[in-house]
């Protein structure tokens, strides 16, 4: 049966309420019948005004009871029930009062409070909301730990069931939060009483050894064994129960699960105590005799001098003796247990002395209490005796020491090392972080605990003044006498104790907390190899200690942001440098007895006291974090896959994938690869990786590598998309540049001509185009495959470049009509073109015959350049002829006739070959005469001369019909062979042989310094007047060439001499090395 699903309903004992209900009626009697029925009528109010429509002051309405018929009026009470049905189908009612949880609250409901229904409905709800049995469960409480109940425990053996005792015999009654009596007023309706619903824990069909949680009612309780008699809604069968067993409806399931931990736990507390004095019992000392003897000489002493006796003797002794054995087993045990705590495992969390033995209070009888005082002990005087041999003997002390016990308490609180990081650190910060903590430590110790112990006991010390604890003491002899040196020792003693738990507490934290997550590496091999996969972790822990963050560098190394090999000495470091600050804490006591002088050097103990723990802690750190590089190592080496993609130049990797010009099912499988390496790189790789002491970032080259794939795959695209945009771009090229050679308006029948024949090649170069746009379109949607969004600009472009064959053959189809109307109209043109070019014929052979007249040898210059610009125009005309003519084939008209064209070129050349011979004689004397004589190519300049003398004779042989024009070739031939000489004497001056000294000789003879440049030209040399001495200077420079032959000669034969005298040399040394007379 589900309580979760319980319905409450409405109901009521006998009969309805009836819905007409008897009208009293007022009778009006006596004088004030009139006004007593006036102010009714004026002031009765049956029901509430509606709000805002009256006032709220009221009158009272007082009818006096004679004045009221009697009625009687059958109302029964009304109640809710809650109806539940048992196995066999039988209905079982609650009233509503049992389920609803227990407010208190103040008749004042405070302001953001609930007012009570509110809150005891809202209880209600959420109590039902609660699963008692799942939330047992998550509490631990199986049947194992609930089990045995007390039906059970009487019944059954104790070894059925995991635990010995009952969880009821631990139930701690403090949780009730009714009495029965209050229980079962909730269950009282009129006269009647029903029993109240609850979840109990009974037998499941009447079998001890299967328990169930189960709705149950609870009809009676028993007060003198504190049970409860439930009926089991389950099987029909009354049970009972403790009240620990079940749990009202009206209870708070979480606060009925708390009282169940509490008893568990006590149960677990009685059941070590059970074991603890079991195994004291069973403990056997071998040497208690001795002790014995040794312990108990002053009981012996009481006992002879007490006149008690020999039975009671024996039985204090026995009792004495036992207790003792009881004290001495439990410190062995104890021993055992902090030496071996593995082999007690059952007494991990136990505290020892709750087991030692407490005073009672002890029935004895008269005649034990009068052997009891002939002993003669008398206790005042026992009491002096402590008191004169303790320390402790007055208020003071005892404060005094206490005070030092709080601050030692406090010492022994503190660590030396942090050992509770809210988040892992990087090693850098994590040693800064225990140095500086480690500091503020030590300057504690050192400055301000022994400050505050000397505080604490001057303080109270000082107000005793004399007597055993004086302070004020001078005399070195009485401070060895009195208690003060005993108390100073024993303040040394507690703060070496403190320190000692410090040190090791300290020690032990720091010594766990960073080599627990390292104790799984101790086994491992130096060839340790990485198994798992990138996530899952083979060494986990819960709270790493360190972070590092993992990258890859450029010399293709995968590293840590913390070089490993670097935890082992930086940790081992900061662990002994932490610990040996604590070192050279002084005692007191020149602090305390301030009139006494002490060496200045006393200091309590404080690292010597933990250094063989410190040695084997030391040593277990180093094995622990040199092994801690073998998975480091091992986990880096699984990301050398990603080095090469890690250090890819995208630029670089796209300008080779661009000369690769792959084609677009390629660019598609690179894309979706892409794709793909981006989303195994968010799947394979974490972000976070525990590797025990290690909490190692990823997530920063994981990052890194995910957005380089979606940077590759963003060029990929954008390499793609221009490639398209160039592709698209050149179909466009070719469509405009079809289109406008077919378009365009023609200028000459020669361009009509052209643009007719490339007309009949459109229709292939269309389809050709077609079958490029269609592959341009098939690659265009590798793009519409991955949604890749194209600008408008380019989705205008695909569009318009798709649409252009139609316009063309559109044009096409436009064009042969309108070449019609242009042919009629270059017809008419060309006949106008032939006309004109008749009449520059005519002017240009008028132009032509006007040359014979011009024979004036001094505007040669001139003439050449009339030559030159009638020649041009010859050259235009000649164009001009081909053009008409090839545009009479193209008419189908009779050939142009070019004779009188041809006779007018052939009647002019005779003149332009004379004029230019001149003209260019005049321009080679001008620069052989002014450019460097160092400079001239004499040889070209002869060539030249000798063309140009060779051209003004034919011409002369033409024109000597025409003496005019002969004298001028003459002229001109005549200029020529008077040039000659020039031209040797300047091939004298440019001999090789040509020295300093005889341009001195030259200047001799001329008359004038001439001074040598590499910048001198002839004509320096002619206005130093070397034309009046050309026959000198030709001779200068044979002898020139005559003493050059003769140094040439000497130096010949002094080289024939220095030779002949060598090889003579290097015979005679052949000779020499060749005797044999010489041994």
């Amino acid at each position: 049966m589900d309580p979760e699903n319980l319905e409450v309903g409405q109901n009521y004992d006998g009969s309805q309420e009836s819905d007409e209900s008897s009208t009293s009626s007022l009778s009006n009697k006596g004088p004030d019948g009139t006004q007593f029925k006036r102010e009714a009528e004026k002031a009765i109010c049956i029901m509430p005004p509606r709000p805002g429509t009256t006032m709220m002051n009221y009158q009272e309405l007082y009818i006096p009871r004679n004045q009221l018929t009697d009625v009687y009026y059958p109302i029964q009470e009304a109640q809710r029930w809650l109806t539940l049905m048992d196995k066999m189908g039988k209905a079982h009612r609650f009233p509503l009062p049992t389920i609803l949880p227990k407010v208190i609250q103040t008749r004042y409901v405070p302001k953001r409070h609930l007012p009570k229904d509110v809150e005891v409905d809202r209880r209600r709800r959420q109590y039902q909301k609660i699963n008692l049995v799942n939330e047992l469960a998550k509490a631990g409480l199986t049947d194992d730990v609930l089990q045995p109940t007390e039906e059970q425990y009487n019944v059954m053996s104790e070894f059925a069931f995991p635990h010995k005792f009952p969880l009821s015999y631990f139930d701690d009654s403090n949780f009730d939060i009714n009495s029965p009596a209050a229980w079962f007023e909730l269950g009282v309706v009129g006269d009647a009483h029903y029993p109240l619903p609850a979840k109990a824990y009974l037998p499941y069909n009447q079998s001890l050894l299967n328990c169930q949680w189960g709705m149950a009612a609870v009809t009676a309780h028993h007060e003198d064994s504190d049970l409860w008699t439930l009926l089991s809604l389950e099987d029909g069968c009354t049970y009972t129960v403790p009240k620990l067993q079940f749990m009202f409806m009206a209870e708070d399931p979480h606060k009925y699960i708390k009282r169940l931990q509490a008893a568990v736990h006590e149960r677990h507390k009685g059941e070590q105590l059970m074991l603890m004095e079991l195994i004291v019992d069973c403990v056997l000392h071998e040497d208690i005799e001795s002790t014995v003897f040794y312990s108990f000489k002053p009981i012996e002493l009481v006992l002879q001098a007490a006149k008690v006796s020999e039975q009671c003797k024996r039985r204090l002794r026995s009792e004495v003796n036992l207790v003792f054995e009881r004290l001495m087993a439990l410190y062995e045990l104890e021993q055992f247990i902090l030496k071996m705590p593995k082999e007690f495992p059952q007494f991990r969390n136990i505290n020892l002395k709750e087991f030692l033995p407490r005073s009672f209070a002890v029935e004895v009888s008269g005649k034990e209490r009068l052997e009891l005082q002939a002993l003669g002990i008398t206790m005042q005087e026992k009491r002096y005796d402590f008191l004169k041999a303790s320390l402790f003997y007055c208020g003071g002390g005892i404060e005094a020491m206490a005070g030092v016990a709080i601050e030692c308490q406090y010492i022994e609180t503190l660590s030396i090392f942090i050992c509770n990081f809210s988040k892992p650190l990087a090693l850098v910060d994590f040693l800064q972080a225990q140095e500086a903590h480690s500091d503020n430590v030590a300057t504690f110790l050192k400055v301000y605990w022994p400050q505050q112990l000397t505080t604490v006991i001057t303080v109270v010390l000082r107000a005793l003044g004399k007597g055993w604890l004086d302070i004020s003491l001078n005399t070195w002899t009485v401070y060895l006498m009195c208690k003060i040196s005993r108390f100073i020792l024993q303040v040394k003693f507690r703060m070496q104790e403190s320190m000692e738990v410090l040190l090791e507490t300290s020690l032990m934290n720091f010594s766990h907390f960073v080599c627990d997550p390292c104790l799984q590496f101790l086994e491992l091999k130096s060839n340790y190899k990485w198994t798992n996969n990138y996530i899952d972790t083979e060494f986990p822990f819960q709270k790493p200690v360190f972070a590092m963050t993992l990258g890859i560098s450029e010399d293709r190394k995968v590293f840590y942001s913390t070089d490993p090999d670097e935890f082992q000495p930086g940790l081992v470091e900061i662990f002994k440098k932490c610990l040996e600050k604590s070192s050279g804490v002084r005692c007191i006591d020149g602090s305390v007895m301030s009139f006494l002088k002490f060496a200045p050097n006393l200091y309590i103990l404080t690292v010597e006291l933990i250094e063989d723990r410190f040695l084997r802690e030391n040593e277990l750190l180093k094995n622990c974090y040199a092994k801690a590089v073998l998975p480091l190592r091992a986990y880096a080496r699984l990301y050398e896959r990603f080095i090469d993609f890690y250090l890819l130049n995208v630029n670089t990797y796209m300008q080779a994938y661009a000369q690769a010009h792959k084609p677009s099912s390629e660019v598609k499988r690179d894309i979706l690869e892409n794709k793909r390496l981006k989303e195994e790189l968010r799947e394979i790789l974490p972000a976070y990786i525990t590797i025990g002491p290690f909490y190692i970032n990823v997530d920063t080259l994981k990052q890194f590598m995910i957005k380089k794939r979606i940077e590759v795959v963003r060029r990929i695209f954008e390499y793609y998309v221009d490639r398209m945009y160039e592709t698209n771009e050149l179909l466009l090229d070719r469509c405009l540049e079809m289109f406008r050679r077919i378009a365009e308006r023609p200028i000459s029948i020669e361009h009509l001509y052209e643009i007719r024949d490339f007309a009949q090649t459109v229709p292939d170069l269309v389809d050709e185009l077609k079958a490029d746009i269609q592959v341009m379109w098939l690659e265009y949607d590798l793009l519409d495959s991955f949604f890749y969004n194209l600008s408008d600009h380019q989705f205008a472009m695909k569009w318009n470049v798709y649409a252009w064959p139609h316009q063309i053959m559109v044009r096409l189809s436009t064009l042969k009509d309108e070449q019609k109307v242009d042919i009629e109209d270059f017809l008419r043109l060309h006949a106008s073109e032939c006309q004109a070019f008749e009449e520059r014929l005519e002017s240009l052979n008028d132009e032509v015959q006007a040359y014979s007249l011009a024979f004036n040898t001094n505007r040669a210059q001139e003439t050449s350049v009339d030559i030159k610009k009638t020649w041009a125009l010859i050259k235009e005309l000649e164009k001009v002829s081909q053009t008409l003519q090839f545009r009479q084939e193209l008419f189908e008209l009779e050939p142009l006739s070019v004779e009188f064209l041809e006779s007018i070129i052939a009647s002019f050349t005779p003149y332009k070959n004379l004029w230019y011979g001149c003209a260019n004689f005049l321009k080679l004397e001008d620069a052989t005469l002014g450019n460097p004589i160092a400079q001239l190519d004499l040889e070209d300049v002869w060539n030249n001369l000798m063309r140009l003398r060779d051209e003004l004779t034919e011409s002369m042989q033409i024109f000597h019909e025409k003496i005019e024009i002969m004298d001028v070739a003459k002229t001109f031939i005549a200029k020529i062979d008077d040039f000659v000489p020039v031209y040797n004497s300047i091939r004298d001056i440019r001999n090789e042989n040509w020295m300093y000294i005889h341009w001195q000789e030259l200047s001799a003879i001329t008359g004038q310094e001439i001074k040598y440049s590499v910048a001198m030209n002839y004509q320096y040399l002619m206005r130093k007047g070397i034309l009046d001495f050309l026959p000198e200077v030709h001779i200068i420079s044979e002898k020139a060439n005559n003493e050059a032959e003769e140094i040439r000669r000497a130096i010949e034969e002094e080289e024939r001499r220095k030779q002949a005298e060598l090889d003579a040399l290097l015979l005679r040394k052949q000779l020499r090395k060749c005797r044999r007379d010489i041994l």
